[in-house]
């Protein structure tokens, strides 16, 4: 496993960083990243690794990329030229694990998102427990690099862009004497702890606009009325309306949907599911 083409890097890293800018990202650095280092991202859009990439530049990263991304012909040719990690979902995957490590021992710096998926809701995902066994084996220093509201700017539901403001932290998240003071669990939650973001009530403070288009996808993802419990929610321009109660909600600038959240309407829909397997 080789870290990425030096030559390739910087050029088309460059264009990354000023892509990145332009898309609205503002980073807030407290540290500089030096390799051997591990890199923890949070993943609410297809374009974190572009933003994950412009904080690193000029320094060269590879990512643990899911395996089945390697089998699309436009985005696998780009996952083989950055020379990411192809894992394995859902499950243990040694010879990822291994060419991990090696990249480590060569001082190079290794980017995971340790969600293993891109969140609907915008909310973090529990990671994965192995996360941690693999800080403790690589004893590494471990870096935050963690984008509040890119959910906002390319949610997953869709294909649109709608432009806004995307704040990025760059942390030292576990220095090497706290990797080996803590154990494995403590080493968990500080990770889920700190990777935590709701865009949906950290933009209640910030106030930050996004330029909402049509919001069609929405559908897929938010499928039942809160009003009545029938499913089958439809779009129409910014607005998610239900035809049988005639409920309407319009996602506005602050990406709040109506009197609530995106966020709320996934929790209802997860908890009237959870009702309906208890009672059936």
């Amino acid at each position: 496993m080789k870290r990425p083409n030096l030559f390739l890097w910087l050029p088309l890293g460059f264009l990354i960083k000023l892509f990145s800018f332009f898309k609205g990202q503002r980073v807030r650095k407290t540290t500089k990243i030096k390799g051997p280092a591990i890199t923890l991202s949070n993943h609410t859009s297809f374009y974190d690794f572009l933003y994950t990439t412009s904080v690193i530049y000029p320094r060269r990263t590879n990512y643990l990329g899911a395996k089945k991304m390697f089998y699309d012909p436009v985005l696998g040719f780009f996952l083989r030229l950055a020379r990411a990690i192809p894992k394995s979902l859902l499950e243990p995957d040694p010879v990822a694990t291994i060419q991990a490590l090696k990249i480590i021992k060569k001082g190079g710096i290794l980017s995971i998102f340790p969600e293993g998926q891109i969140s609907a809701s915008g909310v973090l995902l529990e990671p994965s427990f192995a996360i941690a066994k693999l800080i403790k084996k690589a004893n590494v220093p471990v870096y935050l690099i963690k984008h509040y509201n890119a959910y906002f700017v390319n949610p997953p539901w869709t294909k649109k862009t709608y432009a806004g403001r995307i704040n990025t932290e760059v942390k030292l998240l576990l220095s090497l004497d706290e990797i080996k003071s803590l154990n494995d669990i403590q080493i968990f939650e500080k990770i889920k702890s700190e990777l935590f973001h709701n865009p949906h009530q950290y933009n209640l403070h910030k106030k930050y606009m996004y330029r909402v288009g049509n919001i069609s996808g929405l559908e897929q993802l938010l499928y039942q009325c809160p009003k009545c419990e029938k499913d089958g929610l439809s779009v129409k321009d910014t607005t998610l309306y239900c035809p049988h109660c005639h409920h309407e909600a319009r996602l506005n600038r602050y990406f709040q949907l109506g009197d609530s959240t995106i966020f709320d309407y996934h929790v209802f829909q997860r908890h009237f599911l959870e009702k309906q397997l208890e009672k059936t």
